[in-house]
């Protein structure tokens, strides 16, 4: 047998596996493992990612006239790489070589919001994004979503509480915005999600339990959905569970897909309705029952399909599992809550769940 120590990675950052896997350590460690494997896969799609942005956003701003942005904002990241890439012969450094030294934190300050940006955004940098909901804040926070995860994965953190197939189709989602063959190309050679679905040990707190409004159910109950802002993380899961007036509903829909639109709109909703995969056709009755109760047409967000009431597939119980505590801050579920299918179907009440 392989010999692996835990003070190789240290107690604490072992941690999050031991809780995953019930403290055996041997599969904590097949799971930590494969958290690697997932960082990895994700990272070639960083790569290709971030490439196509910064040499995107480059060739529309060649052809801005030097005086028209403020370049001294960002002189210091410039002077760096240009010293960087500086040939010893020439003494010069070719503006490809420069370009290439420049963290993607360059290219997402040029998205932020600040005075000098908004003409640039408006002027140029939004052609870089023809199928963006066209706004610099949708871009913008969909930048910094990537660099966030990406920063996550290079710290070689636990990816235990995100879904890896979610974190794939939301950077898909920015790369369709830029050139949809670009998403083609990339989704064709990834292996984000043939390795998230060889994770070794399944989550054992497999239902998330939502804070829900009376919005929330009349949606499931008309469409067989729950509807989120994708930058709400919600790990792996394979049922949804809702929390209402102190309960938790009786009912717990299977999760058929979880799904990230690259675009949000009554243009898509006719598109999707006239295709032929199913799901296609679900996602479109999503998008027109939320565009038509309030959702802002270009929303960034998630969308799980879920399997109807009635269904077989969805766990039912004989009553709602209540919570009998009272007073301020004694909510339940604030933020989404993780539990064991099998711990939802046997609770009396919420205190068997603590």
């Amino acid at each position: 047998m392989t010999v692996r120590r835990v003070d190789w990675v240290s107690p604490a950052r072992f941690a999050p596996f031991l809780t995953a896997c019930d403290d055996d350590e041997q599969l904590a460690w097949d799971l930590y493992e494969w958290n690697a494997r997932v960082a990895s896969a994700l990272f070639e799609c960083f790569h290709h990612t971030e490439v196509l942005l910064r040499n995107s956003m480059m060739t529309r701003l060649s052809t801005i006239h030097p005086l028209d942005y403020p370049w001294q904002q960002a002189l210091e990241s410039v002077v760096k790489a240009t010293e960087r890439r500086m040939d010893a012969t020439t003494k010069v450094a070719t503006p490809d070589a420069i370009i290439s030294e420049l963290t993607l934190g360059f290219w997402t300050n040029l998205l932020e919001q600040r005075p000098a940006n908004e003409e640039l955004w408006r002027k140029h940098l939004r052609h870089v994004f023809p199928g963006s909901p066209g706004t610099r804040e949708a871009v913008h926070k969909a930048v910094t979503d990537m660099r966030n995860l990406r920063n996550r994965c290079a710290h070689q953190d636990s990816l235990l509480d995100f879904d890896p197939g979610i974190e794939l189709k939301k950077l898909l989602s920015l790369v369709e915005w830029i050139d949809p063959h670009a998403r083609e190309w990339i989704e064709g050679i990834q292996s984000v999600s043939a390795i998230a679905l060889a994770r070794p040990v399944p989550p054992v707190r497999d239902v998330v339990v939502i804070a829900a409004t009376t919005e929330t159910i009349d949606m499931y109950e008309r469409v067989a959905a729950y509807v989120c802002g994708n930058d709400r993380s919600i790990a792996q899961v394979t049922h949804v569970g809702f929390y209402l007036n102190k309960q938790i509903e009786p009912y717990f829909p299977r999760v058929e897909e979880r799904i990230v639109p690259a675009r949000w709109n009554l243009e898509e909703v006719k598109r999707l309705s006239l295709s032929d995969a199913p799901a296609d056709r679900d996602l479109a009755k999503v998008m027109g029952y939320c565009l038509k109760n309030g959702w802002e047409p270009g929303a960034q967000v998630q969308v799980f399909l879920l399997s109807p009431k009635k269904a077989s597939s969805t766990t039912k119980r004989q009553g709602p599992i209540i919570h009998e505590k009272s007073g301020r801050g004694s909510a339940f579920v604030k933020n989404p809550r993780y539990f064991a299918h099998s711990a939802l179907v046997a609770a009396d009440n919420t205190t068997h769940l603590s």
